[in-house]
């Protein structure tokens, strides 16, 4: 493993963005972008840019996401259109690697404002620290990112704010970066992690694939099931959930649903599910 400051060559010649979206809800294609942030870094040098813009959804904020990251409507009232912000957004991502927490999330939603927008996809490779840390740092109590900031002592409190988590995550991916193994080239990089390409983003919800039909029962009828769970660096988990749609990433699928556990919406791989049964209201 590479020591604090002794990256590969290669590693020390990218360029990284970290970025973060605050939206009106869950969904990306029924929702919308409010704020984007995100850090220009590279491992080995403390120098970093910051791009931060709110957006106006040109909708109304719903209360349930003010709750979250006190974004409202006067707040965005004169901010620029989506397009606006991800030009300047790709612009400042330029050729870099990018990384966000739960990237399927932020993929999903600015793959989704691009179509819009009609803007081209980028080519950025993407990675998750979700990922990263499950891969490098198994056993953890929990990934999220306010979990793994304690953990790490990058921060104590969540903001929910655009800018303020691309910092932690950009944070957590120096940290991480000490333990990566010689990297010597993006080969070898998509070869460690899992990567992500924002045109692999789908708007449309996607069918679900023969042998999940009571998952699609689920789904139908808003019925709670319990799964049988295997993430990354983890043993498999029994935990609840109530699933609310199935969209597709590259050639995965992933359901977005309602953890009991973490009270709180989560992204399940399809192919981790190991089992599962409904259950009775």
């Amino acid at each position: 493993m590479a020591g604090e400051t002794e990256f590969s060559a290669y590693l020390r010649t990218q360029t990284w963005v970290a970025f973060d979206t605050e939206t009106t809800g869950l969904w990306a294609p029924s929702h919308r972008v409010v704020e984007i942030g995100a850090v220009r870094f590279r491992l080995g040098s403390d120098r970093t840019e910051t791009f931060a813009s709110l957006v106006n959804p040109q909708r109304p904020m719903p209360s349930e996401v003010i709750r979250i990251h006190g974004i409202t409507d006067d707040t965005v009232a004169d901010a620029p259109t989506v397009g606006d912000v991800l030009r300047r957004f790709l612009d400042f991502c330029s050729d870099a690697v990018l990384v966000a927490h739960n990237a399927p999330f932020d993929i999903s939603f600015v793959g989704c404002e691009m179509e819009r927008c009609q803007l081209p996809f980028c080519d950025n490779l993407i990675f998750d620290t979700v990922d990263i840390y499950r891969r490098l740092f198994p056993g953890l109590p929990g990934y999220s990112l306010l979990q793994l900031a304690r953990q790490f002592n990058v921060a104590q409190t969540q903001a929910h704010r655009a800018l303020a988590d691309a910092e932690y995550v950009s944070r957590l991916v120096r940290h991480a970066a000490t333990r990566f193994p010689e990297i010597d080239g993006p080969e070898a990089l998509r070869a460690t992690f899992t990567t992500y390409r924002m045109q692999d983003w789908r708007s449309e919800p996607a069918v679900i694939p023969v042998g999940y039909e009571d998952l699609a029962l689920a789904l139908a009828e808003k019925r709670r099931i319990r799964i049988k769970y295997h993430s990354t660096g983890q043993e498999a988990a029994w935990r609840v959930i109530r699933p609310s749609i199935v969209h597709a990433l590259g050639d995965r699928l992933y359901l977005t649903a309602h953890c009991e556990k973490a009270d709180a919406e989560r992204t399940f791989r399809l192919d981790r599910i190991e089992s599962y049964e409904l259950l009775e209201e």
